[in-house]
Parts: structure tokens; sequence; C-alpha cells
């Protein structure tokens, strides 16, 4: 049988099992429950938000005239009448009447077509589960939190698993007009870590976009004549800190300091001892990073030129949101380079670097293109091993359409170039990578999905061996 018909074969066998035995489920979750609306208002496909589902978020969870539109409305804690007292009285506010908590599942089949892993098939099952609570306290307090349980197999080996947490508090409009001044606390960079325009919290797909998930490339601590070395572990992910955000009718920005040196990247496994693990974890607090978002036309993100509806609908079309939106991201940051000699003796250098990214991404209709590119500088992520500094580059370009409103095919080409330093001994010098990943996603339900996805790689395919040549299938839900 030729490798194009076994591919095909498996494909079908796995699309097959998992959609025969996709439940009946119409499940909704937390904030379809509060106002009685489908998923589908917010979002275009679950997880990616349309323009309604931004506005919502970057509003703190709530929509213009929100009261207008709940249908279960919170429990008050305090009189409205003691906002006239304060201060002789406490501010009141209020709690969400029923449990802010949704349940996201997602279990997957890896299928390898090409012949390059130990199994043929690989079951994660789950693949992850996910507990989220998110809401509002009063028309000032929003907050949001997660804990991720992972099961991964990294390119047919063994799964590793564990788990992660992320939690946050906003204090919405400061001062000043209202929305221009939010204070954020907690892991922040939640949706704000990278570009507006590439997110990996707002994909469809299985694999994380290349510019946030790759970390400069370890040393053999044996080849280098160490006993361990731990280098700048880096990736544009959620971190612990602080951040101030804000948007108007056209414009957003996010502006935050974060811990420095995260011993553990999202999406990777723990150290062998750990478990459980928080986001962003050690450094000095002191990385700073921005994210600048500007749309032209469209869905605004206060939502000013949208007609208020005095029921929430969801329209025919509600993934349609024609717009030009233009992206910045920047990341200063510094690391701890760690070295630990045969005998013992232990030497820290500091990694300072630096990322700058710019994305577009333009939605006509049932298409969306969007492209990127960001770089980057390492001035010392070998300490004593090398004085040269590492440059990166990431770019790539990304289409997906919707053929229905239920089914939505999606391609993206993307490319990581490092200019490795080639005296270090232990580190091999030739690390840049470029993909193909193409797919598509089904929406059985609402909040009911199956995604099939591949990737192929065009360089590199030996640095991340058994991700080449093999199909995923995910199905996931949420409610």
């Amino acid at each position: 049988m030729s490798t194009k018909a076994r591919f095909f074969c498996l494909a079908s066998l796995v699309i097959f099992c998992l959609v025969s035995v996709a439940p009946e489920a119409f499940a909704i979750p937390t904030f379809a429950r509060r106002y009685e609306t489908s998923c589908a208002t917010c979002h275009q496909a679950f997880p990616r938000l349309n323009g309604v589902g931004e506005a919502f978020r970057v509003a703190g969870f709530r929509f213009v005239d929100d009261e207008r539109y709940r249908k279960v409305q919170p429990v008050e804690m305090g009189d409205e009448a003691y906002k006239r007292l304060w201060p002789e009285a406490l501010w009141p506010g209020d709690i969400p009447s029923r449990s802010p908590l949704s349940f996201i599942g997602r279990l997957m089949v890896e299928a390898d077509a090409d012949g390059t892993r130990p199994s043929t098939f690989t079951y994660l099952l789950p693949e992850e589960v996910e507990l989220v609570w998110a809401g509002n306290l009063g028309e000032t307090i929003s907050f949001y939190g997660d804990v991720i349980f992972l099961q991964k197999d990294f390119g047919g080996q063994d799964p590793d698993s564990w788990a992660t947490i992320k939690t946050w508090v906003q204090l919405q409009s400061l001062f000043g007009p209202d929305n221009r001044f939010n204070l954020r606390l907690g892991t922040v960079g939640t949706q704000t870590m990278g570009l507006w325009t590439a997110r990996d919290a707002n994909f469809y797909g299985t694999h994380f976009y290349l510019y946030t998930s790759w970390f400069m490339p370890s040393v053999n601590p044996a080849a280098a004549g160490l006993a361990d070395f731990t280098g700048n572990n880096f990736t544009i992910s959620p971190q612990a800190g602080v951040e101030v955000n804000g948007f108007g009718e056209h414009w957003y920005y996010a502006v935050g300091l974060a811990n420095a040196n995260p011993e553990v990247p999202f999406g990777q496994p723990p150290p062998s001892d750990v478990s459980f693990v928080g986001m962003g974890r050690g450094g000095n607090g002191t990385n700073l990073y921005t994210q600048l978002a500007y749309k032209v036309g469209g869905i605004p993100f206060d939502r000013s030129r949208q007609k208020q509806e005095e029921t929430l609908t969801t329209g025919a079309e509600f993934w349609h949101d024609d717009s030009l939106i233009v992206s910045l991201f920047g990341y200063l940051g510094s690391a701890e380079i760690e070295e630990v000699a045969l005998d013992g003796v232990r030497t820290v250098t500091d990694d300072d670097f630096w990322r700058l990214g710019l994305g577009v991404q333009r939605q006509i209709g049932d298409l969306s293109v969007s492209a990127a590119y960001l770089v980057g500088q390492d001035d010392d992520p070998y300490g004593t091993l090398s004085d040269a500094s590492v440059d990166s580059a990431t770019w790539h370009v990304e289409v997906l359409y919707f053929a229905y409103p239920w089914l939505i095919p999606f391609a993206r080409y993307e490319a990581l170039d490092l200019d490795l330093p080639t005296d270090v001994p232990g580190l091999n010098p030739e690390q840049d990578m470029a993909r193909v990943v193409a797919g598509a996603k089904a929406m059985i339900r609402p909040n009911v999905s199956f995604t099939l996805e591949g990737a192929h790689y065009t360089e590199g395919a030996e640095l991340e061996e058994g991700f080449d040549g093999t199909l995923f299938a995910l199905f996931a839900l949420s409610f």
C-alpha cells in the first residue's frame, strides 16, 4: 500500500471512530448560561472569538448595557444607595448567583502515517481536562482562573502528564473614561502575551504558533564537560505579574511587568520531580511586555458603533467581522543561566533578551488571512560556554475559511531562523525549522467540536521527531 493510501485509510478510521462515539451534547458554558444564548454569540468556533466576543472579553466579561441582557441575575452584596454614603459605608458589589465554573475536555488520537513512530496509534484519552472559572464581582471587578491537567506524548514516546494553574483579577476603569485604565493582577498575559492577531488561546487547531512555542536550544551538559546546565526557558506564554490595559473604539493596549526566567514553558513538561506547576515561576518580576492593536472596520473594541438590540441573538453570519487589525508585541527581559561544574561549583550569568513582532489580520466575509513577523536577540544565552549572542526570527502566514458555519478548513506556513554559535560543545548549531500546519475544524454542536490536523516539516523535521507525518484527531467539548 502506498504512503498516500495508508494516510487516507488511517484518517478515515480515526474520523469514523471519533465521530461515531460523539455524544449528543447540548451543554453550554458559564457565559452562555448567564445570558441564555448560544456559544456562537461570542465565538466564530470555540475557542476563537468573533468581534462580539472580543469586545465582551476586553470589557471584563460584560456587554454594553449588560443588565439588559442578563437572564441569570447576580446576588447583590449591599444596596445601590450605599454608593452615595461611601466612605461611611461599604461600596456595594455582587457575586454570581450560580457557580462560574466551566469544564473543557479534549480527547486526542494521533495516527502515524509514515512509520516513524513506535506505535501506529497513540491514544491520549484525555489529552487535556480544563476547569475554568470566570465572571464579575460587580461592575468594576472581573476574574479568571483555570486548572489544566495535560497529557502529552512528544512524538510518540511514553506520555508525560502534569497540571498547570493560572488565575487573575482585574479592576476595570480605575480612573478617567471607561475602560481606559484597567489593572490586572495574577497570571498576566493569558490573552495579551503575544500578537493580538496570532494568539494560541484563539487558535482552532492543536499546534501552537511556532513564534510562541520555541525556546532557546539547550546544551548537553556531559558534552560540555558540566554536571548540569540550565538555559533560558523563556517562551511567549502567560506569566505571573501585573498589567495595565485599556481600549477605545479602534485601539487596544496592554503593558505589564512579569516574572523573569519562567521554569516551565507552557505546553512543555515540568521537571521530573514536579507534577503541579504555576505559570512563570521564579525570577525578579522586572520583565516588561506590551501588546498594541488597532482595528479598522468591523465591530469596535468598545462596541460604540454597534446597535444594541433588546436581546442577544446569534446572527446567521455570526463569524463575519469585515476588518483589518494591525498588532504589535514587544518583550524585554532577563533570565539566569546556571552552569554546574563536575566538582559542584555553580556559575550564574544573566541572559538579557528581547522580542519584537508585527502582525496583521484581514477578514473579509468567510475568509480570514493573517501574517506575522517577529525578531529577537539573546545577549548571552550560553553563559561562559560562549560570548556570542543569538539572533532569532520567526514568521508565518495563515488562512482560514468558513466553508459552512460549522466547517472551517485552515492552513499555516511558519518558519524559525536561529543564528546559533558554532563554538558551544554539546549544542547543535543547525536548528532552523519550517513547517506547514493544515487541518479542518467541524462544529458538531456549538460547544462540541472535532478537529483533524497534520504538520509537514520542510526543514528541521529531525528536531521534532515523531511530529512530521502524523495525523492529529481532536475531539473537544465544553460546558
